[in-house]
C-alpha cells in the first residue's frame, strides 16, 4: 500500500511523497491517520533548533481508524477509532522493568520506512504500530480533539510529579496548550491553578476557559495570598523561559515542587540559590514524555471530557498546508494546530 507523507529533508525543506507501507508483522496494526497534532517539537525540528537525521517523517500526536490488522491482534478490530502511543517501549530495559517506560533506553533507536527516519511518522496517510501502542476511543470522540491525547498524557505525567492534594494551589508559567492542559488536569484533581503569560490575547483565552491568568510581573503580588503567604504547592514551567527557574524557588512553599516541563533550546545553566533549596527542602524535577499508563488514562479523559478541550484546537490544516504551518510560531489566542486527513 502507498501512503502520502510529508518528508522533512532538511532545515525548512519538506516535500510530500508517496512511500510504500511495510507488510504487517505479528501484533502489528495499520491505522488510517485521521488527525495529527503539530507539536512544538515538530516545529523545532523543521527550523533546525532540534537536530535529527533526515529525511524524516514527524508527527506523534496521532488519532485514526484501524484498517488492517494481523490475526494475532485481539485488542482492537477493523473500524475502531484509536489514539496512538507512538513511543517504541522495549519492555525489557532497566527503566521499562522498573515502571519508567517513558525513559526506555531503546525508544529512540532508528526506525525507517524506505530511507526515511520515523520520529513517530504521523504526518502520513497511514502508520504501522504495534498492538500495545493502540488505545481505543469511545464512540463519539471527535478525532481532531483526540489528537490532544498525547500532549495530555505528557501533562498527566508532569502533574503526577508534584503529588498534589485536593485544595492545593499551583502556578503554571506559560499559557500555551501545555500550560492549559496542566490547569485542566489540576482542576480534575481539585487543585486551583493560576497561569502566568505575558500575552494579553492568550490571557483572555485562558480566562474564557475558566482559569485565572495573570501577567508575569503580577506573580510576586499573588504569592502572599497563597497558603497563608507560604507560597504555591507547586510551580510548573511550561514555557522555555530558563531565566525564571531560579526565581520560582521564591514562589513555592517549603517542600514544594518545581517541575521543568518544557525543554530549553538553546539550553543553559540555572542561577539557583542552593541554600534556598537546602533550608526549604524544595524539590526541582524534570519530566519527560509519558508512561503507557499515563497514555491509557489520557485516552479515557479525552473520551469522557473532550468537550472541555475542543476549544484548544484553534486551527486545522491539510497535509499539503503543513509545510507552511511548520515554520510558524503560535501566538496570541492560537493554541493547537491539527492536521486533518
Amino acid at each position: 500500500m502507498k501512503s502520502k507523507a510529508l518528508i522533512i529533508e532538511g532545515i525548512g525543506k519538506s516535500e510530500i511523497k508517496e512511500i510504500q507501507m511495510p507488510e504487517l508483522k505479528k501484533n502489528e496494526i495499520l491505522v488510517k491517520v485521521r488527525s495529527c497534532g503539530v507539536c512544538t517539537t515538530d516545529r523545532r525540528i523543521f527550523t533546525g533548533e532540534i537536530k535529527v537525521p533526515t529525511p524524516m517523517i514527524g508527527g506523534h500526536e496521532v488519532a485514526g481508524e484501524v484498517v488492517e490488522l494481523n490475526d494475532k491482534v485481539k485488542k482492537v478490530k477493523k473500524g475502531d477509532l484509536v489514539t496512538l502511543d507512538t513511543i517504541n517501549r522495549c519492555g525489557v530495559c532497566y527503566y521499562c522493568i522498573r515502571g519508567m517506560d517513558n525513559l526506555c533506553i531503546n525508544a529512540r533507536k532508528g526506525r525507517k520506512i524506505e530511507d526515511n527516519f520515523l520520529i513517530a511518522g504521523g504526518f502520513s496517510e497511514y502508520i504501522v504500530v504495534k498492538e500495545k501502542q493502540v488505545f481505543k476511543l469511545l464512540n463519539g470522540t471527535p478525532l481532531k480533539v483526540a489528537a490532544l491525547t498525547e500532549p495530555l498524557s505528557c501533562c498527566l505525567h508532569s502533574v503526577k510529579k508534584a503529588d498534589l492534594q485536593f485544595g492545593d494551589s499551583i502556578l503554571i508559567i506559560g499559557g500555551g496548550t501545555m500550560g492549559i492542559l496542566h490547569a485542566f488536569l489540576a482542576k480534575m484533581r481539585g487543585v486551583k491553578a493560576i497561569i502566568s503569560d505575558p500575552e494579553n490575547h492568550r490571557r483572555e483565552f485562558i480566562e474564557k476557559m475558566g482559569f485565572k491568568a495573570i501577567k508575569p510581573e503580577e506573580i510576586e503580588s499573588v504569592v502572599p495570598e497563597i497558603n497563608e503567604g507560604h507560597g504555591f504547592d507547586a510551580v510548573f514551567i511550561t514555557a522555555p523561559v530558563i531565566n525564571v527557574v531560579g526565581k520560582t524557588i521564591e514562589y513555592v512553599r517549603k517542600v514544594g515542587t518545581i517541575v521543568l516541563y518544557t525543554s530549553m533550546h538553546p539550553t543553559g545553566d540555572l542561577d539557583i540559590d542552593c541554600n534556598s533549596i537546602h533550608y526549604s527542602e524544595v524539590k526541582i524535577t524534570g519530566t519527560e514524555g509519558r508512561t503507557a499508563e499515563d497514555f491509557r488514562e489520557a485516552t479515557n479523559l479525552i473520551s469522557s471530557f473532550h468537550r472541555d478541550l475542543e476549544c484548544l484546537v484553534t486551527k486545522t490544516v491539510s497535509l499539503e498546508e503543513l509545510d507552511d504551518e511548520l515554520g510558524l510560531t503560535p501566538t496570541g489566542n492560537e493554541q493547537r494546530t491539527v492536521v486533518l486527513f
